[in-house]
């Protein structure tokens, strides 16, 4: 690497990782969230399917991350034992296996778009709307796999502000997208739900067209004509390490279209309301995921260098950081929840819903932070089967199952979801941090 081994530890300090990625999570929130505010002008029927894609948009991406999540954990191990070679040799693999994950995702969505869609058994307009925002930006998920490649690459060998730049830039392609697709500026016709998308889909290209300038740029070793020389142990360890990583995200993403099924049979002012609390609040946990994130690429640096001790303390001191942090943010935002709900929709039957679960989300996010920073690091450390296998436990026996019975069964509607999920961050996030205090992850070493 031309990068010196001190130059690379100031690199991986956590506010120098942390404070870019935060930027950067924030930066897809307000898309999002700008998604669905510069939507709800157009109809709420839109916001309700875009509501319903965006699980599968996530599942898709999850399934990215069976790629990105092994490449990240290994490059950064790598960096820190200083095995360059192996570290430039899973560059490379990652990148091979992102088209071919990325492809095969593609296809699957341009030929079964209608029957992902007619499993939610939404109302035809809804469906419709779906059905043209998913096909269109569904087939190219080979490009968003190759950007979350491209990105986790960069942030592992420490460079966590330029996707941001990138992310900013691809943001504002988005939006002036949008306003075309949505506002017929200069006379041009309202493109609707299918504009939208392809504003989506137009940004993400150029994002990546820009990481790969980027990479190039900072001398970040690729070497493709060794590509017949990779040893096959790399893409294995990247396939098997992403699958555990990816499962735990996989179920969590599974369930969560299992709980938005049981909020689409309680009517559509349901599923709209979920879908703008969702969007609220998710600023909420920003800066939490972002220092997770961190934490995650400075524990698999920290586990290469032989660090321990020191990378314990400091995840539990992100923790209580993050606590502070979204706990805050989350108040605030329930403190004037109906002059922001107001932005969104003047409904007078959304709106008392809306603001109802945002009060049920303090319940949420307080919770969630257990899981953004304790489960990253152990992840970071090589600590993947656990995570899954309690989270396949804790989402399915609690999230899912008591949104049926507060939810469907009990009759408490959304808002009886909304504290299932709460229960299972809370109860998961718990063994988490006894998991970390108990220092069972530094026998899973990678390297």
């Amino acid at each position: 690497m031309p990068n010196s081994s001190s130059t690379l530890n100031k690199r991986m300090n956590i506010v120098a990782l942390t404070w870019p990625i935060f930027i950067e999570v924030l930066l897809r929130t307000a898309l999002n969230t700008t998604d669905v505010f510069m939507l709800s002008g157009y109809s709420d029927l839109a916001v309700s399917a875009v509501g319903v894609i965006s699980q599968i948009s996530f599942f898709l991406i999850v399934v990215s991350m069976m790629v990105s999540s092994g490449t990240g954990i290994l490059i950064a191990q790598y960096n820190g034992a200083e095995r360059t070679l192996e570290s430039a040799h899973v560059g490379v693999a990652s990148i091979l296996l992102a088209l071919i994950v990325g492809g095969g995702l593609s296809l699957a969505i341009f030929l079964g778009g209608e029957f992902f869609i007619s499993l939610f058994g939404l109302e035809n307009q809804v469906a419709r709307f779906g059905y043209d925002y998913l096909i269109i930006s569904g087939s190219f998920t080979f490009n968003v796999t190759m950007g979350i490649v491209l990105t986790t690459i960069l942030r592992s060998h420490g460079y966590s502000r330029s996707p941001m730049v990138i992310n900013l830039i691809a943001g504002i392609i988005n939006i002036a997208g949008n306003y075309i697709a949505l506002y017929q500026p200069f006379g041009l016709p309202v493109y609707g739900v299918a504009g939208v998308a392809i504003a989506t889909v137009v940004s993400q290209i150029v994002a990546t067209l820009l990481m790969c300038l980027l990479i190039r740029s900072k001398g970040i070793e690729l070497p493709f004509k060794e590509w017949q020389n990779i040893s096959n142990s790399i893409y294995q360890r990247i396939m098997k390490i992403g699958a555990m990583n990816a499962g735990e995200i996989l179920s969590y993403n599974m369930a969560q279209m299992t709980i938005v099924y049981f909020v689409v049979q309680m009517g559509t002012s349901s599923l709209t309301a979920f879908t703008y609390m969702q969007n609220i609040t998710r600023v909420s946990f920003a800066f939490s995921l972002a220092l997770g994130q961190a934490a995650q690429i400075q524990t698999s640096y920290f586990i290469g260098k032989g660090w321990v001790d020191d990378i314990l303390i400091r995840v539990q001191k992100y923790f209580l950081l993050g606590l502070l942090v979204s706990t805050s943010v989350i108040l605030l935002i329930f403190a004037f929840r109906y002059p922001i709900i107001g932005l969104f929709t003047q409904d007078s039957e959304i709106i008392p819903l809306i603001a109802m679960l945002i009060a049920g989300a303090i319940f949420i996010e307080s919770g969630r932070v257990f899981n953004l920073i304790f489960i990253s690091a152990l992840k970071g450390a090589g600590d993947i089967k656990f995570p899954v296998q309690m989270g396949i436990l804790s989402m399915w026996g609690i999230a899912v199952l008591a949104s049926y019975m507060l939810g469907i069964h009990w009759g408490y509607g959304v808002m009886g979801a909304c504290l299932a999920i709460g229960l299972d961050e809370w109860a998961r996030g718990i063994v988490m941090l006894n998991r970390w205090r108990s220092k069972t992850w530094v026998r899973y070493s990678l390297t």
